[in-house]
């Protein structure tokens, strides 16, 4: 993130040079990271606050508003990424208190007059500081929709208002880069990021499918892949049962050995094919032309590598996501003696499905990318995830109040 700092173009590199600015703005470096971790830090402790009232403004109860924001308290994701030099924190927080401003401005016309142009400053610097929250743009217009329409209000025109002032730091900041450095997005890098899915889909069948000017190019990445295995960097693909190394197989059952060598064929193998005249932003240009023509060409191998990617992505987002765990035991624990007094929710039960909207249109938001186009890594599936364990908390708090109800 510092690197643009010792170039004549900063908006050609493979980051978006903003962070760096900031960064450097509160002392930070290459080796020292100065004030740089305490607004992270208190943007951590508010945004859950944002989130409750805006819930509770929104027409979630408090039982439903007290999970989401516990839920975003204590996300594993937050933990992780709050004292460390790099955007995660800040644009994860940004963008929960856009979600906590939408649910308040879906209240009334008046609440959405006031709080529009904020939702789309928050969630735009919350997607400028990490690209991978782009879906953002989409799914905020909808989930003030469906709120709004909860609360009694018909969905206007005040949707695809909300739609065009999120899209608007995306079309400025692209139209920035396109005077700057001939290339209409935020950064240089999704053809750079995806470019191993095409490697490890790829086969002389399917490069022979390809434009001939691509072919280059897909024969440059099968050689960072096999040049990996042979050299004993990553792990080759398993044996299925009838002998053969099968892409499909490998790629729904075993995921993990594609996720565990991803890094190293991106970054000491596809991107040594750089070439010595092309800059950065026509070396991703070249490498998304060739992903996307190789996902055109071999559609049921992408469709494979989406649903394991998925596979992986759903096992740690429970699996290895201690909150959710943590709120999985406790609707355990909450359940049985519920079940042993035939007693059914509390009036809070209520809130479980709008709960649950929220939770699952953050997921949308910050997850999608990471599965079409990538490998889930942690951090990506952590911060996508930090708002599911508060599905199950909203069950448990709705079985654990005293004002139960008979069913």
């Amino acid at each position: 993130y510092f690197y643009f700092q010792q170039r004549a173009d900063p908006w050609g590199t493979d980051r978006h040079p903003g962070y760096g600015w900031l960064a450097s703005w509160l002392g930070a470096h290459a080796t020292g990271a100065g004030l740089v971790v305490i607004p992270p830090a208190l943007l951590h402790v508010v945004a859950p606050f944002v989130l409750y009232f805006g819930a509770r403004r929104g027409g979630i109860g408090a039982s439903g508003a007290f999970a989401l924001a516990t839920a975003a308290m204590l996300s594993q994701a937050g933990f992780l990424s709050v004292g460390q030099v790099m955007p995660e924190s800040p644009a994860m927080s940004l963008l929960l208190m856009a979600f906590g401003a939408t649910l308040a401005a879906s209240a009334s016309a008046r609440s959405f007059r006031r709080l529009a142009l904020p939702i789309a400053l928050l969630a735009g610097a919350g997607y400028l500081l990490r690209p991978s929250h782009l879906p953002a743009i989409g799914v905020i217009p909808l989930l003030y929709g469906l709120f709004a329409w909860r609360n009694g209000g018909r969905v206007t025109w005040r949707t695809p208002l909300l739609l065009l002032l999120l899209g608007a730091p995306f079309l400025l900041q692209s139209a920035v880069r396109l005077k700057a450095v001939g290339d209409f997005n935020i950064v240089s890098f999704g053809g750079f990021q995806m470019s191993p899915v095409a490697a490890f889909m790829l086969t002389s069948d399917i490069i022979a499918r390809l434009p001939e000017r691509m072919r280059p190019t897909a024969a440059g990445l099968v050689a960072a892949r096999d040049g990996a295995k042979k050299d004993g960097a990553i792990p080759t693909t398993p044996l299925d049962r009838s002998g053969d190394r099968f892409f499909i197989t490998t790629a729904l059952g075993y995921f993990d050995v594609y996720a565990r060598s991803y890094d190293t064929v991106l970054h000491f193998g596809i991107a040594k094919l750089q070439r010595a005249d092309e800059n950065f932003v026509a070396f991703n240009r070249r490498l998304m032309e060739v992903s996307v023509a190789t996902i055109m060409a071999a559609p049921l191998r992408w469709v494979v590598w989406v649903g394991g990617a998925m596979a992986r992505f759903v096992g740690r987002a429970i699996v290895l996501n201690a909150p959710m765990l943590l709120a999985l035991v406790l609707f355990i624990v909450a359940t049985i003696p519920a079940f042993a007094r035939r007693r059914g929710f509390a009036p809070g039960g209520e809130d479980i499905a709008a709960v649950s909207v929220v939770a699952l249109g953050w997921l949308a938001s910050a997850g999608v990318l990471t599965v079409l186009v990538t490998v889930p890594g942690g951090r990506y599936v952590d911060t996508a995830a930090a708002l599911l364990p508060a599905i199950p908390l909203a069950f448990v708090v709705a079985l654990m109040s005293e004002k139960r109800t008979p069913r």
